[in-house]
């Protein structure tokens, strides 16, 4: 049984209030490059869209996608609170987004964290938006 992926209490909405490019790339660790790709803004959430790539890994990953508990996400410094990570694709490419709430204003900053392998550094960036 899986969790629900939208936030408790709420309808789906018609259609995001803005989506920002970012095209911004974390890094690599470990053979696996993670890019931001675009940050969908809802009425009460937003969802951070990425792809993890295998750019020359040298062994298999535990999971396609980082888990919910492998992101971090600060809104100005503030730890936003990530609901849910989710995504397809297979072991040399998958995509998915990540989910946050409270949304992200215009013109704030994100720092965004994420380990992809157990025991290794994690990746970091942050993105004016």
């Amino acid at each position: 049984m899986s969790a629900p992926h939208l936030p408790e209490g709420l309808a789906v909405p018609d259609a995001p209030v803005r989506v920002v490019p970012l095209t911004v790339d974390l890094g690599t660790v470990a053979g696996q490059r993670v890019v931001l790709l675009s940050l969908e803004v809802w009425p009460q959430w937003a969802d951070l869209r990425f792809a993890r790539i295998d750019v020359g890994a040298t062994r298999p990953l535990p999971r396609r996608v980082p888990p919910v508990d492998a992101w971090q996400v600060h809104l100005d410094g503030r730890p936003l609170e990530v609901l849910d990570a989710v995504g397809r694709g297979d072991r040399s490419f998958s995509n998915g987004e990540v989910r946050l709430r409270p949304v992200p204003p215009e013109g704030s900053s994100l720092e965004v964290r994420v380990t992809v392998i157990p025991g290794h550094e994690p990746l970091t960036a942050t993105v004016a938006l």
